[in-house]
């Protein structure tokens, strides 16, 4: 059996959950769990790369998650494993957001970018 990571949340993540809380309180337990699904290893996100809508993301994934039922899902979990791919023992998330505007993307870049 697989260890499950270690979760690691960027300080601002926690801005963004409140935000979520803004929309529906419900998105914010999605969103844990979305975060508990990589941790341990039920889901892994789409790796991303440079796109120049959102930017430079090589490195990092996305997990998509909404409410039950929602489709398609509206909101994000940026992250990347650490130290990298393939001796990864924890999940860093960089941000969580909505897909709309490409806010999460936006964000994990200008908070790379800072890191």
């Amino acid at each position: 059996m697989v260890s499950p990571y270690h979760r690691t949340l960027l300080p601002e993540v926690l801005d963004d959950l409140r935000s979520l809380a803004d929309v529906d309180d419900e998105l914010v337990d999605v969103a844990f769990q979305a975060i508990t699904d990589l941790a341990e290893h039920r889901k892994t996100g789409k790796l991303l790369g440079d796109r120049h809508i959102s930017g430079d993301l090589t490195g990092t994934r996305r997990l998509r998650f909404d409410l039950a039922g929602q489709r398609p899902e509206r909101s994000r979990v940026i992250y990347r494993l650490r130290p990298d791919e393939h001796d990864a023992d924890t999940v860093e998330v960089i941000a969580v957001g909505p897909r709309g505007g490409h806010a999460a993307y936006q964000a994990a870049v200008a908070r790379l970018e800072r890191d």
